[in-house]
């Protein structure tokens, strides 16, 4: 089934037996079909695993092999083919299954892409990943949903669970010290001294684009979202800090792949630095000044 969304922003009721894969894509028609090929792949070949897991998670064992998946892809005023390319996976989807195509008018960050699709899902667990499949769909998926089983086993069953997963790559750091360069090296130490100091001493990696949340954690925290382009991870943690949101890290494969956003020139990655942490004072500012208010 395919489903195009143009220019809307609110959210829809959840469908209890559905996982939505959100990907925000811009200018992304080279990576995006490998990825979508090898997520639906993936889901084929082990489609009662993945039920099973996701359905235990959510406390709905007695349904086993009913889940449904729901991709939920933003085209962020690509100026390339994206779009086209978008549609033409609709043939490709699993049966049983639902592409969507949301299209911004123009650009808007990844933050503001994520935020859009996430609020435009309507499963009861909804996953964040990258266009670029930088992380391993087979590794990662089985792993964040066992993660949020663990999460949820313990939560009341009267009300919404509120939790989320991140996929993290803090693990593949220390095996990769020697072939980064020293620049790269400063950065990374750097950050993660701020993320610490500014957001929360418990996760290790936010940037990592795998991230898996619950209906109730993904509606409180992307409606009070405000960050836009590449900082908005760290604004996610602060939100969840603020509302009492757990958040679980489990260590992902993570490969990376050409065609990154991200100039790779040491002075284009320490303007992004620079960028990224003003977003992160701004959000701590706004928030401790309340300027920025949660909605709760």
């Amino acid at each position: 089934m395919f489903c195009s969304q143009v220019r809307s922003s609110h959210y829809i009721s959840r469908e209890e037996d559905t996982l939505s894969f959100v990907i925000p894509a811009y200018n992304e028609a080279e990576r995006l079909p490998i990825m979508l090929n090898s997520t639906f792949d993936y889901l084929k070949s082990n489609r009662k695993q993945i039920s099973d897991l996701f359905l235990s998670s959510i406390g709905s064992e007695s349904r086993k092999g009913s889940m449904k998946c729901e991709f939920v892809i933003v085209n962020d005023g690509s100026t390339d083919n994206t779009e086209e390319i978008i549609r033409t996976f609709s043939a490709c989807v699993p049966t049983g299954d639902t592409l969507k195509l949301v299209s911004m008018t123009r650009n808007s960050g990844k933050g503001g892409a994520v935020k859009c699709g996430m609020l435009k899902s309507c499963g009861s667990l909804a996953l964040m990943l990258d266009a670029d499949g930088a992380t391993d769909i087979s590794d990662g998926l089985p792993k964040v949903l066992s993660e949020m089983k663990v999460l949820l086993e313990h939560a009341p069953r009267d009300v919404p669970p509120v939790a989320a997963v991140f996929g993290s790559r803090a693990h593949l750091e220390e095996e990769s010290v020697a072939s980064r360069t020293l620049v790269r090296t400063i950065l990374m130490h750097s950050f993660h001294f701020f993320v610490k100091s500014l957001c929360s001493p418990r996760i290790k990696d936010t940037q990592c684009g795998f991230k898996l949340f619950t209906r109730s954690a993904m509606v409180k925290l992307f409606t009070n979202l405000h960050l836009r382009r590449w900082a908005f991870d760290t604004e996610i943690v602060v939100i969840a800090e603020k509302l009492d949101i757990h958040i679980n890290e489990v260590g992902v494969v993570w490969n990376e792949v050409d065609g990154s956003k991200l100039d790779v020139n040491k002075l284009a990655l320490a303007l992004v630095s620079l960028g990224m942490l003003r977003d992160m004072i701004c959000v701590r500012i706004c928030y401790f000044l309340g300027i920025w208010k949660l909605i709760t």
